[in-house]
């Protein structure tokens, strides 16, 4: 007998499992049709939030390409509360299904985003933002005629109330096609609205059109600096024969800055259907016609190591050759100019410089050392392969390789398998060579102490809980290396930075530990800066930590004016909150009384000079 969910939807096949939940095939025995049933488990108050703000945007959207919402419910399931949306079945294939076999035809890739960009514009016209648009979100029903767009489970209402952040200040969304100002949460006055759906567009486009994203890398940190400074190729230079204006449209969607972005999703429409209807009425002029279009094999000869001839003559050694020097000055431009294909570019220079000079000579090893890392997203062992040779060649106190070190060691300690703390050793030795070679406040100094705070925290264990219930002496541990960290990092990347935002939360949670409530409270209110939105909205827990550091720090006054209204939200949440109550009931009695000494003290209304309040 099939399971049923709300005494109406009998599950029939398990379609898929994602991040939160997992996605059945199921009949809605009320009137018989069938039904796609995605089933959440919630953790935490923000999960439930986010399947009910799923539910809400997406069932204000009616349009022929958004799937439709059918129901939205809560429930039990294995003793286990559960929330669930019923949604139109779709048959077909997602777009990365689609690019999984290969670029589409020119005409089908302009009508499905043409298609996207339609129901991006009626969200948008809603007042919706989607903010994970990508391939795996766009539905190709059976025939491939119809295109619709999925999963509003992270979307936001446009100028509404909410962030870029999660409760713990980590970027939400896919990281391969998020506009800049999606990194930054919003930074600097530049706003998020449906300008960063038409960026992801973009790079969904360039995706179609030549079966390679903007920007390749496949490490958090390279896609960060990419989206944010890289100048991202025009389609014409990965694949020939591509009508004119696509490189304009599809550069003008990938634009920094949202103001030199298409107006809206009309006119992304607009611009496509004229490059559609000049398909039809006969080809346009290519636009490069001497670039080959890409194959799979011409990629992957592309991705290996260039091979060593069979002989190695070393005859242009001298200084001043004009071969080498011609070869250095290649090298130069190329990492100055960055162009278009510069990972192949790099590998016809190691060849070339490996027959004039040598395999061994320091010129060819540095070549080879930066087309590896130009290569990391798509043959991330070169790193390693070329280490050696670096080692042996350069010297290990070369800037070259202490940035490679710094990287391929860091990465492995931090996020590897295994033990990170097995690479604590050369960890050490890799900050002390950068601290003097380059600086202690060089970049890649920081990112290696980084690495190294994450690798002895994370110990043997896969990767860390949101709030990992870590020991107090684990607490210390972790503070005693990022809080030196904590100025040096501020001084040299952005405000909105995901290294900052982590290494804030994990500083905020380790004072929190230890009860040391005065260090906690300053980055608490970094993270949180508007305590009504995370009393009324946020995660309880979270807000019962900040409430808690705030007051004991010395402001039981601005404390005591969010505790009641997270108290009274305690009730309507799922799970056992009893337990919470009861500290924050604890909590406030020690404020009120905190707040009558301090009033009988010194008469005035509490210590907010503290925090500027």
């Amino acid at each position: 007998m099939r399971e049923l969910i709300d005494d109406r939807y009998e599950l029939d096949e398990l379609l898929g499992r994602g991040g939160f939940g997992e996605v059945w095939r199921a009949k809605d025995s009320r009137v018989g049709r069938w039904v796609a049933v995605k089933l959440g488990y919630p953790q935490t108050y923000e999960d439930t939030r986010r399947f009910e703000r799923e539910a809400r945007l997406a069932g204000s959207l009616a349009h022929p390409n958004i799937a439709t919402l059918h129901d939205f419910g809560r429930t039990e399931r294995a003793g286990r509360s559960a929330v669930f949306l019923v949604m139109e079945l779709l048959q077909g294939r997602s777009l990365d299904g689609v690019l999984a076999d290969g670029v589409p035809p020119l005409a089908d890739a302009l009508d499905w985003t043409m298609q996207v960009a339609a129901a991006l514009g009626a969200a948008h016209d809603a007042g919706v933002v989607h903010r994970d648009v990508k391939p795996a979100n766009v539905m190709v029903t059976e025939g491939s005629r119809v295109a619709k767009v999925l999963d509003f489970g992270i979307a936001k209402a446009q100028d509404g109330p909410g962030t870029e952040l999660t409760a713990t200040g980590m970027v939400i969304g896919s990281f391969p096609y998020m506009a800049p100002e999606r990194w930054t949460g919003g930074a600097n006055g530049v706003p998020v609205d449906g300008r960063a759906d038409l960026y992801a567009l973009g790079c969904v486009l360039m995706e179609l059109l030549t079966g390679s994203r903007p920007f390749p890398a496949g490490e958090m940190h390279e896609l960060l600096a990419l989206h944010l400074t890289a100048a991202p190729p025009a389609p014409s230079s990965l694949r020939a024969g591509l009508p004119a204006a696509l490189d304009p449209l599809v550069l003008d969607l990938l634009a920094k800055d949202p103001r030199h972005r298409p107006a809206n999703a009309r006119e992304v429409s607009r611009r496509l259907a004229e490059i559609a209807r000049g398909e039809r009425d006969g080809p346009g002029r290519p636009a490069d016609p001497r670039v080959a279009v890409r194959s799979p094999e011409r990629d992957a000869a592309a991705a290996s190591w260039p091979p060593l001839p069979a002989y190695a003559p070393t005859v242009h050694t001298t200084a001043g050759d004009p071969v080498r020097v011609m070869l250095g000055h290649r090298l130069t431009r190329l990492l100055e100019d960055a162009p278009a294909g510069l990972t192949d570019r790099l590998g016809v220079l190691v060849a070339d410089l490996t027959e004039e000079l040598g395999a061994s000579d320091p010129l060819t090893v540095r070549a080879a050392y930066h087309r590896a890392v130009s290569a990391r997203g798509q043959s991330p062992t070169d790193l390693e392969r070329i280490l050696p040779r670096m080692m042996r060649v350069l010297g290990l106190a070369d800037p070259d390789t202490i940035t490679a070190r710094a990287v391929y060691v860091g990465e492995a300690a931090a996020h590897g398998p295994g033990d990170g703390r097995r690479h604590e050793g050369e960890l050490r030795e890799i900050i002390e060579q950068a601290g003097r070679v380059l600086g202690p406040g060089d970049p890649v100094t920081l990112v290696a102490r980084y690495h190294l705070a994450g690798a002895l925290h994370r110990g043997a264990r896969d990767r860390d809980g949101q709030w990992d219930p870590r020991t107090p002496e684990r607490a210390e541990s972790e503070r005693a290396w990022l809080g030196p960290l904590l100025p040096d990092l501020e001084g040299a990347l952005p405000a909105g930075s995901p290294v900052l935002l982590d290494i804030r939360r994990r500083l905020a949670h380790d004072a929190w530990l230890v009860g040391d409530f005065t260090a906690a409270a300053p980055l608490y209110l970094t993270l949180f800066p508007d305590l009504e939105e995370l009393a009324e909205h946020g995660d309880p827990e979270v807000g019962y930590r900040v409430l808690r550091s705030i007051g004991e720090a010395g402001d039981p006054a601005l404390a005591l004016a969010h505790i009641n209204p997270l108290l009274h939200r305690l009730p309507l949440l799922f799970g056992n909150t009893h337990w919470l109550a009861q500290e924050l009931s604890d909590t406030r009695a020690d404020f009120r009384r905190a707040l009558r000494e301090q009033r009988r003290a010194s008469g005035d209304g509490g210590l907010s000079r503290l925090f500027g309040r």
